[in-house]
C-alpha cells in the first residue's frame, strides 16, 4: 500500500517556542484559578473591605504570574530560535548532500545533541566520500587494464587477416569492439552516477545533433514545419550526442527497419516548452510490462537467449543524461510482441520560448 504524501513541513521553531507560552499562560491562569477557589478573603475588620482587598490580592498575584510568563517567555525566544535555527541548518546540509552536493557539510557549534548529530554527519559524509573516490579509482584503473589486453588483440588480429579464415577478423573485430563500448559506458556511468562534472552547459541545437548521428548510421530524420523556431536546450553537447546515438543503435540492434528520428516541440498549456526527441523503429515491440524495465542496466527479459545479448548500459545511459539535464525518457509500444511501431522518447526542457 502506498504511502500517503507528507503534509506540509511545520518549522521546529513553530512547534516549540508557541507550546512554551502555552504552557507558561496555562500556569499562570491555573495559579490564578488555584488562588480564587483556595485564597483567603478575611483581610480586613470588615465582610465588604475583606473581600475587595482579598480580589485586589488576588489580581494582583494574578498580575505578578503574567509577568512572570512574559519574561520567561521573552528570554526563552532566542534559546528555542538557536536551536531550531541549527537544526534547521542540519537539516539543509544533509538535504543538499543526498542532493548530489557530495562535497556539503553541517557546521559542528558548540558541544550539545545537535553538534555531535552534526559531526557524525560530517563523518559518514567523509567515509562515503572516501568510498566513491575509491570507486572511482578502481574503475578507471580496471578501464585502463581492460583496454590494454584489447589494444593487444587488436593489433594480433591485424596480423592475423592475411593468414587466417576470411570470416574470422571482422568477427574479433565485432568483439573488442562492443567490448571497448562497454568499458566505455561502464566508465561514462559511473560518472554520471557520482555528479562529475561533464562538461560546460551550453545552447545544443538538437535537430542538428539528431541529423549528425541519423546520417553516421543511415536513417532518416523527419522533416519539420519550414520556419520552425530552434531546437535548442542547455546542456552538454558531448552528452546529448551519446544520448541519441544511444537511441539509434538501440533501434539497430534490438528494431528493425525503416527507423526514423522525429525533434519537434511541445507547449502544452501551464507547462514550460520542450524539446521531444524520438526515436521510431518498427521491430517486434516490447510489451508494456518491460517498457520501464529496459531502462535498468544490463536488463536482459525471462527467456532471451544469450546471442541475443542484454539491453546493455546504453538505454540506461539515455535515461541518465536525460535526468541530469531536467528532462525524462519513455518508452512507448503501439503494437506489443506482435509488432508495431516502438518509439523510444527524451522529453528535455526548452530554452526560453522555444
Amino acid at each position: 500500500m502506498p504511502e500517503a504524501p507528507p503534509g506540509p513541513r511545520r518549522g521546529l521553531f513553530w512547534q516549540v517556542y508557541p507550546t512554551l507560552l502555552i504552557s507558561l499562560v496555562l500556569v499562570a491562569v491555573l495559579g490564578a484559578l488555584a488562588w480564587h477557589l483556595f485564597g483567603g478573603v478575611s483581610m480586613g475588620p470588615g465582610p465588604g473591605s475583606g473581600m475587595h482587598a482579598a480580589r485586589r490580592f488576588r489580581m494582583h498575584s494574578l498580575g505578578m504570574l503574567l509577568t512572570v510568563a512574559a519574561v520567561v517567555g521573552v528570554a526563552a525566544y532566542p534559546v528555542v530560535g538557536r536551536i531550531t535555527r541549527r537544526l534547521e541548518a542540519l537539516r539543509l546540509s544533509v538535504e543538499a548532500w543526498g542532493g548530489g552536493d557530495l562535497g556539503r557539510r553541517a557546521a559542528v557549534e558548540g558541544g550539545d545533541e545537535i553538534a555531535a548529530v552534526a559531526a557524525s554527519f560530517n563523518a559518514a559524509a567523509d567515509r562515503a566520500d572516501a568510498l566513491l573516490s575509491a570507486h572511482k579509482a578502481l574503475l578507471a584503473h580496471a578501464s585502463h587494464e581492460l583496454r590494454s589486453p584489447l589494444t593487444r588483440l587488436s593489433l594480433a588480429v591485424e596480423m592475423l587477416v592475411g593468414t587466417a579464415d576470411g570470416e574470422f577478423a571482422p568477427k574479433v573485430r565485432r568483439e573488442i569492439a562492443e567490448l571497448d563500448g562497454l568499458v566505455e559506458e561502464i566508465l561514462l556511468a559511473s560518472r554520471l552516477d557520482h555528479g562529475a562534472d561533464m562538461g560546460d552547459r551550453e545552447p545544443v541545437d538538437c535537430l542538428a545533433l539528431a541529423a549528425e548521428e541519423a546520417a553516421r548510421a543511415g536513417v532518416t530524420v523527419r522533416d519539420v514545419p519550414p520556419g520552425a523556431p530552434a531546437f535548442e536546450v542547455q546542456g552538454a553537447s558531448r552528452l546529448l550526442r551519446r544520448m541519441i546515438r544511444n537511441l539509434i543503435e538501440n533501434a539497430l540492434k534490438h528494431g528493425a527497419a525503416p527507423i526514423e528520428i522525429e525533434v519537434s516541440h511541445n507547449r502544452s498549456p501551464g507547462q514550460p516548452p520542450t524539446i521531444v526527441i524520438a526515436v521510431h523503429d518498427h521491430g517486434p515491440g516490447i510489451p508494456a510490462s518491460l517498457q520501464a524495465r529496459v531502462f535498468e542496466p544490463f536488463f536482459r527479459p525471462d527467456g532471451w537467449s544469450e546471442e541475443a545479448g542484454s539491453w546493455g548500459l546504453g538505454l540506461s545511459l539515455v535515461r541518465q543524461i536525460a535526468q541530469r539535464h531536467g528532462g525524462r525518457a519513455t518508452c512507448r509500444d503501439s503494437g506489443g510482441m506482435a509488432g508495431g511501431v516502438t518509439t523510444f522518447t527524451v522529453t528535455l526542457p526548452a530554452i526560453g520560448d522555444a
